[in-house]
């Protein structure tokens, strides 16, 4: 599951939190605390889930994507990627959707996942800034950050633009895709030639 939310002190009602466009994105993976700390319930929920992969999959990389509550709240410390919550977890997986003017704070929010294990910006888009200012967390966040994957609808930029009369949405998905394909083409052709270098 994506994007675990905790109960709060008081115990919840509702498994799932928070509507967007008819879709449930994020679902709490208990709905009382009883008696233990949110650490402790996010643990046991980890290890849950890791041990009933392993069961299966010996083989495969293992991590929760989380939305970057440091970012949200302004501060703290990560929970599922944390040292005793995310020690079974191999890489960290983050979601990030910059606010306009604001691609500082997320860059330094970033930096608050930065616990010694491979950090992946799994999920972006610019839906709250411009795709300019997306572009500029990308390229600030290369040192620190190992991938960045867009948040993708399911259609191609082609296949957006294909409709008789495509919604501003569509338009702005399609020219955001087009961009990150083109980046994603140059850091591969930049990567390919640092290793050629390095040989």
């Amino acid at each position: 599951m994506n994007e675990p939310i905790l109960p709060g002190n008081e115990p919840a009602t509702e498994w799932l939190a928070g509507e967007l466009s008819g879709k449930f994105f994020v679902q709490r993976i208990s709905l009382d605390l009883k008696n233990r700390t949110r650490e402790q319930v996010a643990e046991a929920w980890v290890n849950t889930m890791v041990d009933a992969i392993r069961r299966q999959d010996d083989r495969h990389l293992i991590t929760v994507g989380v939305i970057p509550w440091v970012f949200a709240f302004g501060g703290g410390k990560p929970l599922f990627h944390g040292p005793v919550v995310g020690k079974r977890l191999n890489f960290v997986a983050v979601h990030f959707y910059p606010k306009k003017d604001e691609v500082d704070q997320a860059l330094k929010a970033l930096k608050a996942y930065e616990v010694g294990k491979p950090l992946l910006v799994e999920e972006m888009f610019p839906l709250a800034c411009s795709r300019e200012e997306l572009v500029e967390f990308i390229n600030q966040s290369s040192e620190t950050t190992d991938g960045w994957i867009s948040f993708y609808w399911g259609k191609t930029p082609s296949e957006l633009r294909a409709t008789a009369s495509p919604s501003l949405g569509e338009a702005i998905t399609a020219s955001w895709l087009d961009t990150f394909h083109t980046m994603s083409k140059t850091i591969a052709a930049s990567e390919r030639s640092d290793s050629v270098g390095d040989q």
